[in-house]
């Protein structure tokens, strides 16, 4: 499943910067912590919000929030 992860705005919980997108099956949970490396930089986030959208087409993709940490 196509998957794309955002930093989350601390104080309102909106989607802030896109760090990547990567294909994953992994069952993404709220309170889960990641690594993402991107390019020269490497930022650590726990999940906030994991958002799955059912597209017309029959496809499905995930967006996760997180907070830096």
């Amino acid at each position: 499943m196509k998957t794309s992860f955002y930093e989350a705005d601390p104080f309102s919980g909106s989607k802030g910067e896109h760090y990547c997108t990567i294909d994953s099956d992994y069952r993404w949970e709220k309170g889960d912590e990641v690594w993402v490396e991107t390019g020269k930089r490497k930022v650590k986030l726990r999940i906030t919000w994991v958002h799955v959208t059912v597209h017309a087409d029959g496809t499905v993709t995930r967006e996760l929030l997180g907070l830096k940490l």
